[in-house]
């Protein structure tokens, strides 16, 4: 069987030299964002973190290796980084992320059950593509069903990923799934070891992710036609106005009476009725969104036995918006609040060159690519 782990074994993980961790990089729709970690006197520490829009498009800027490699070099000497080491993963649409049943027949492996599995459900032709999982759980004791998260790639993307890396002189300790990175952030947070039950959501531009973590178990990971430009599209539409406006407005005012918004300005005592607007235009949208969480409510419960998903966090670009967990949160049964991935490591004195540019809320992949290696959070 191919697998990312096994296609990338010339990059196998090894010890980090000193106490500092590999760099956690995240090629996003928009922004590099890279973070890195390191422990002091036996407690884990941010070192550095920093994202950076691109000076064209992401597809744009990978074509061209020797930009590219300007562009890695000047964001590593943005914030005070140490080496070249990353953990990464593929960019959001090249990793197709799958829930998969199998059952494992006398005289056949796990793997093969699993290669038969994915090979049923998107075809073509086993020696493209690269193929990994990440096991979810067994039916119980001597049953042959079990459950997965796979992870399918084409072998020849996984290639280019790699090359284009290596080529802008960064070491690739790690190509990692995604859902895995942001399970290992789940577990970072849990100080009090409760193993909570969490359906993270991440909002993109063009597609949303939901992903739901029961202790330490992947349960399973969606993706939704649903992100911020369909937003962007309605408001921009109702109000008359332009993209980059609407974007703004959204950022400004939010969708509730909370929070920060763009700038730390927020809502002020008088805008009650532009908030209120916003969010009736927007309302349509949501709800459609809302019947997908709680899909994966129902899912969530079938696969644990009943057990229920505790609260909902925000990640990525909507939870930036003002008051974004507070209008969503009156539409779920649980409670909903946005995720700062950096909240217990980021309480240190700050070292000079420290990037505060971007909001964590949008830097939970690359935290938890950073985290891999820290065997407390593995």
């Amino acid at each position: 069987m191919s697998a990312l782990q096994g296609l990338a074994a010339r990059f196998l993980s090894r010890a980090a030299p000193a106490a500092v961790g590999p760099v956690g990089l995240d090629l996003a729709q928009e922004k590099l964002h890279m973070v890195q970690f390191e422990e002091k006197g036996g407690e884990l520490q941010l070192r550095a973190r920093i994202s950076i829009p691109y000076p064209d498009s992401r597809a744009e800027l990978i074509a061209s290796p020797r930009r590219f490699a300007a562009f890695v070099r000047e964001a590593l000497k943005g914030a005070p980084f140490a080496g070249r080491r990353v953990v990464t993963c593929l960019p959001a649409g090249a990793c197709r992320i799958l829930n998969l049943s199998y059952q494992v027949e006398a005289g056949k492996s796990a793997d093969e059950a699993i290669v038969t599995e994915v090979m049923h459900r998107i075809g073509g032709n086993v020696d493209d593509l690269v193929i990994d999982y990440l096991p979810i759980r067994s039916r119980g004791k001597g049953s042959t069903e079990h459950t997965v998260l796979a992870a399918v790639a084409q072998r020849a993307e996984v290639i280019a990923y790699l090359d284009t890396l290596t080529g802008a002189g960064l070491e690739v300790e790690a190509l990692d799934i995604g859902p895995a990175a942001l399970r290992r952030l789940v577990a970072s947070l849990d100080r009090e070891n409760n193993h909570p039950s969490v359906l993270l959501v991440n909002f993109g531009r063009e597609k949303s992710f939901l992903t739901v973590i029961a202790g330490k178990r992947l349960i399973m990971d969606r993706e939704l036609n649903f992100g911020e430009r369909n937003l962007v599209d309605q408001l921009g539409q109702r109000l008359n106005m332009q993209e980059d406006e609407a974007l703004k407005l959204l950022y400004r005012y939010g969708l509730a009476r909370d929070g920060d918004g763009l700038q730390g300005e927020g809502p002020g005592p008088g805008d009650e009725e532009i908030v209120k607007s916003i969010a009736e235009i927007l309302k349509p949208q949501f709800l459609e969104f809302t019947d997908e969480v709680h899909k994966a409510l129902i899912y969530t419960a079938s696969e644990t036995r009943g057990e229920s998903v505790e609260r909902v966090e925000l990640l990525g670009s909507v939870a930036d918006y003002p008051g974004a967990a507070r209008f969503l949160g009156e539409m779920f049964s649980i409670p909903v609040r946005e995720m700062n991935p950096l909240a217990l490591f980021d309480r240190s004195p700050r070292p000079a060159g420290l990037d505060d540019s971007e909001s964590p809320v949008r830097m939970a992949l690359a935290t938890g690519l950073a985290l891999r290696g820290f065997s407390a959070y593995e």
